[in-house]
Formats: C-alpha cells, sequence, structure tokens
C-alpha cells in the first residue's frame, strides 16, 4: 500500500513540475519517503528507547573501561564566571547554550589544560575557544577544513583525518559537538591521526560520544541524499527535528569497539567518562536540552 502511494505522489511530482525546479526533485522525493517512513526510522523513536545506564553497561561488556562521573554544578557554575566569553558565544543557541558550555568544560577539566600545554580545537568552525585559551596563555590553535590551507596564526586549515602536521605537534586536542560529523572512514583515520599528532602524555577528548542501541546515521530528508556517504551495517534514520544536517552518526557499544577503541593501538589508552548526574543538570537549567552523557579521553603513553 505504501509503496503504491509513493509511486504514484513520485509519477504526479514528475508529471507536475517545472523544468527549472528539476534539481529539486530529489529533496521532493526524499520527503515522501520521509512522510511514509515507519517510526523505526525516525530519530523521535530512539530518544524515546535510548537508555544510557544500558549504554554504559555494553561499552562495559565489550571491553571499554567506563569510568563515572559526576558534574558538581557550583563547579560549572563558577567555570561559566571565570569563562564568560564561551556563555556568551553560545547565548543565541536557544535549549543547547548549557550544552555548549558543558562540553568545553568537561574538556577543560578532564583533559586538565595547562599553559605547559600546546592545545587544538579540531573541527572548530566559528568557535572563540582556542582565543579564549591563548589570552590565559595556553598556546592554542584551532582547525577546520573550511579555513585556508596551513596554519595562519591560531587558525589551522586541514582535514582532521590528514592534518599534514608534525608528529608530536600538541598535547590536547579536542572535539565539541564534531565527531559524529566525520563522515565516511573519516572518523578511524582521525583516531589514526591523533594518535600521531599527538605527544607522549597527551590527551584527546571527544564529546559527546553520541551512541544508541542501533548502529545509526541521521540525516535530514530536506539534505540531498546523494552527498551522504553511509556506511554497511550502519542504519539510515530520518532527523525530525529542526536540524537539517547531512550527518550525524551514533554507534552502537559493540560498533564503537570495534570500529574506533580497536584503531587505539598499545600506546594509547582510552576510556569512556559517563556522567551520570545529567538529571540534576537538567533539574537546574530547565528549558535546556543536556544530552552529553559521554565523554570519549584517550592519552597517549
Amino acid at each position: 500500500m505504501l509503496t503504491s502511494i509513493k509511486t504514484k505522489l513520485k509519477q504526479y511530482i514528475e508529471r507536475t513540475v517545472d523544468k527549472k525546479i528539476e534539481q529539486t526533485l530529489p529533496i521532493l522525493y526524499q520527503l515522501v519517503d520521509f512522510r511514509s517512513s515507519p517510526e523505526e526510522e525516525r530519530q523521535s523513536y530512539y530518544e524515546r528507547i535510548r537508555n544510557h545506564k544500558e549504554l554504559k553497561n555494553r561499552f562495559i561488556n565489550s571491553g571499554i573501561p567506563v569510568e563515572e562521573i559526576d558534574v558538581s554544578i557550583q563547579d560549572f557554575e563558577n567555570w561559566l564566571t571565570k569563562f564568560p566569553e564561551i556563555r556568551k558565544h553560545y547565548s543565541d543557541s536557544e535549549d543547547v547554550t548549557i550544552e555548549k558550555c558543558l562540553e568545553h568544560y568537561l574538556t577543560y577539566k578532564h583533559l586538565n589544560v595547562t599553559e605547559d600545554d600546546v592545545f587544538i580545537d579540531i573541527a572548530a568552525s566559528g568557535s572563540p575557544w582556542a582565543n579564549i585559551l591563548s589570552n590565559l596563555g595556553v598556546k592554542s590553535y584551532r582547525l577546520d577544513i573550511t579555513y585556508p590551507k596551513g596554519i595562519h596564526r591560531i587558525n589551522i586549515g586541514a582535514d582532521a583525518a590528514d592534518t599534514k602536521l608534525p608528529n608530536n605537534f600538541a598535547s590536547i586536542l579536542a572535539l565539541h559537538c564534531a565527531f559524529e560529523c566525520f563522515m565516511g572512514d573519516a572518523d578511524l583515520l582521525f583516531i589514526r591521526e591523533a594518535s600521531r599528532i599527538l605527544r607522549n602524555g597527551g590527551r584527546l577528548g571527544i564529546v559527546p560520544l553520541y551512541c544508541d542501541d542501533t548502529y545509526l546515521v541521521l540525516t535530514s530528508p530536506y539534505c540531498d541524499q546523494r552527498l551522504v556517504s553511509i556506511e554497511p551495517g550502519a542504519k539510515r534514520v530520518w532527523r525530525d527535528d529542526k536540524y537539517k544536517e547531512p550527518f550525524s552518526r551514533h554507534y552502537s557499544p559493540e560498533v564503537f569497539a570495534k570500529r574506533i577503541y580497536s584503531e587505539l593501538g598499545n600506546n594509547v589508552k582510552g576510556k569512556l567518562l559517563y556522567i551520570g548526574n545529567i538529571d540534576e543538570l537538567v533539574e537546574r537549567y530547565k528549558g535546556q536540552r543536556i544530552y552529553c552523557h559521554f565523554m570519549f579521553y584517550c592519552q597517549k603513553l
């Protein structure tokens, strides 16, 4: 029945659409697919069934060390006072302002950023974080594929999976709501690259680490799927929220262990930090969405 309806809708579109907007046909077809998709192919379904405590246990059973931590609300608010620029930067982020600030707090605290470090904010886009740290005396850079190639003051224009930076260049690499966007093999290639450019004793932090019961890629029906690469084994799930983003990878614990954790090698040790009191933060910051339940932490030996 659904197949018949979809076929008729596509035929109707092809008969009535003007040639001048022919390039919009793929999006129209995607929207037909989206509108007729079952709930198991939509983001909201996985948000309803997601259980982070169960996922934590599955990570442990997959051989990944998990350390449960609590975020001190008082310490976090003291940090916000110390870094008002980061809150100001995300002040127009509506219901994720606190989430974005919290991600930076977690990497700052648990990667133990000091003036002796060389810090790179990976996939930073327009973030002021590297500038903020530089003003505190921390040698800091921000790296993004959209910057002009090479090192230009604090900006590094490069692919995070192939930076062209020297071996042992940095002591800290941090990713804030970025790793999930690394399409194709870029995620595992970045892990190898991070091991190369980190110094001995260097640290890597990825937050949030997005995970779900099933290995999936979230994608918006408003983004041209011809440009979206979803690897075998990952399930395509339509975004049904307000964000028109093309690619967001969510690992199952088992896939993360096999695909990413196994890439660390003998000279890098990794673990997951599980934030156990997210509910307290949600209660404190009413109206804010806070979802960084997991942070991936690595240290090069």
